[in-house]
């Protein structure tokens, strides 16, 4: 309608918008995709894209994934949860055709698309870390100020992977450049530990098992053993500070203040259950504790009752008697006075542990979380008191659902109320603000579409890639992989972010630009 030109301009501002959106703004990811739309219905030149629509049968392929998540919707009674999700997923179904009848990427314009990609996500980073550090809390939420930070974590490994791939190719990359380069990598790295997901640490391991693998293959025999044995140890080391964090936070402590005492420095009586072997950093809870001047203080430090809930709904009593044990304090006017400002607003805010308190990397709170929620299980039985526990129950509960109806599924819209039924058949007592879906994509896709959609799903998603010549290409097969093994640990194509992510770098990736014709061959990760 205005020319070849311009369409190839705004087709490539539609991209730019959609890179630029993704770690920041869902309604920048829609603008940018509308854009694309439009743009595709009046550019015209029919013969010539469906000529390249031709050439790139895999298309239809990936396409395909849309077909059970449009069946399962539809057949959904739950109407208004069923075409919710089929209008999420519509960017599957209409990206990747628009992409592959366009004219494929040149090396410059794929440069600058992940050039503002990469640049994007960089400034969400630093304005994360900056709202992490200026907080008075340390609330890890804020590292993701915009996105799921599961998501945000895939994309800063995605973006170290082009840095590293970037960086490794062109080898007249000028010195201060490549410091540049380095850089970027690096911060990203310090994010990832900052955002402290398990996701990421373990995509940015994967990671690094690929770019291991890419060198070791060039090795000589004795380079190869010493590095081979180089990263044995790197395993084993981490392994062994999770270990032994383990026994510094349930390990008892033998020490005079970790033992029942009869007075407060007041005079008056403790509260002792000697039977009782729960622990805060090795001290044992329900021992040196006395109501009457926790009662009487707390009102003196907070405006929360004593005898209520703290900010995540838990009783305040609890939270701040586990939080001065932690301390190694008695639970008393003496302990309390010892807890600072940050302390008190760590315990309204519902933080059980001095851990909590940590900033940086905050490694020490996931694993007391993580210990905590195995510690309980094995005391109390129940798998509802934490998230990592819990997804085992979602597992369970979705399993439940895939037993009851294997071949078809129970539809998208439904899968809740379904699992809201094993829940209630076991009787347990899980706040329906926790009743999520089952936290993996392969589960809620049988569960949803049955095993017919959820065959269909994995191999729309494999064979286009596999087929592709630049599925050679370093970033490409680290993409595939860390969506692929994300999808084992978290709903990645839930959202509108997910579902963007995976659909527009897939056709890029596969549809929009020959790795091998534009940017070399050295690419190849052997």
């Amino acid at each position: 309608m205005f020319g070849n030109i311009f369409h190839r301009k705004v087709y490539l501002i539609g991209i730019a918008l959609v890179m630029c959106g993704l770690p920041a703004s869902t309604v920048g990811v829609s603008v940018g995709f509308i854009t694309m739309a439009i743009n595709f219905l009046l550019s015209g030149e029919w013969k010539q894209k469906f000529q390249r629509l031709k050439q790139k049968p895999y298309v239809w392929v990936f396409v395909a994934m849309y077909f059970p998540i449009l069946i399962s919707g539809l057949l959904s009674q739950n109407h208004s949860m069923g075409f919710e999700i089929m209008r999420l997923w519509l960017p599957v179904l209409l990206i990747p055709p628009i992409v592959a009848s366009a004219e494929e990427l040149n090396a410059k314009e794929f440069k600058l698309i992940l050039s503002l990609f990469i640049l994007s996500t960089l400034v969400v980073t630093f304005i994360g870390a900056f709202s992490y550090f200026t907080l008075e809390l340390p609330d890890a939420r804020k590292v993701s100020p915009f996105i799921s930070h599961i998501r945000l974590a895939l994309m800063v490994n995605l973006a170290i992977a082009i840095l590293f791939d970037y960086s490794t190719r062109h080898k007249e990359v000028k010195f201060t450049n490549r410091l540049l380069l380095v850089f970027l990598m690096v911060w990203f790295i310090f994010f990832l530990i900052i955002l402290n997901s398990f996701t990421g640490i373990l995509m940015l391991t994967i990671l690094m098992v690929f770019v291991a693998f890419r060198y070791l293959s060039k090795l000589g025999t004795v380079y190869r053993f010493v590095a081979i044995t180089g990263l044995a140890v790197l395993f084993f080391i981490p392994l062994s500070y999770v270990v032994h964090k383990y026994d510094s936070m349930y390990a008892m402590r033998l020490t005079s203040d970790n033992k029942p005492k009869q007075f407060t420095l007041n005079g008056n009586h403790y509260l002792n259950d000697t039977l009782s072997t729960e622990i805060e950093n090795g001290y044992l809870v329900n021992i040196n504790i006395c109501d009457e001047e926790l009662r009487k203080e707390w009102p003196k430090r907070s405006s929360l009752p004593y005898e209520g809930p703290d900010k995540k709904n838990q009783p305040l009593r609890s939270t701040l008697i586990r939080y001065l044990t932690s301390a190694g304090l008695t639970k008393d006017s003496a302990g309390l006075s010892m807890l600072d400002s940050v302390d008190i607003a760590l315990v309204e805010s519902g933080f059980t542990n001095t851990l909590f308190k940590k900033r940086v990397t905050g490694f020490d709170s996931r694993f007391y979380e993580f210990f905590y929620e195995i510690h309980n299980f094995h005391r109390t039985g129940t798998l509802t008191g934490g998230s990592v526990l819990r997804r085992i129950l979602y597992a369970s509960a979705a399993w439940h659902v895939i037993k009851t109806n294997p071949l078809f599924g129970v539809g998208y819209g439904d899968l809740p109320a379904a699992m809201n039924q094993f829940y209630d058949i076991r009787k347990i007592d899980l706040p329906q603000a926790y009743r999520f879906l089952p936290h993996n994509q392969y589960l809620t896709v049988w569960a949803s579409a049955g095993i017919f959609g959820l065959i269909i799903f994995i191999l729309s998603f494999t064979l286009p890639f596999f087929s592709s010549e630049s599925f050679h290409a370093f970033p490409v097969k680290y993409f595939w992989v860390i969506v692929m093994v994300s999808m084992l640990f978290e709903d990645t194509m839930l959202t509108h972010i997910g579902i963007s992510f995976v659909a527009v770098f897939s056709a890029l990736f596969i549809f929009g630009c020959n790795f091998k014709a534009t940017l070399g061959s050295v690419h190849e990760v052997r």
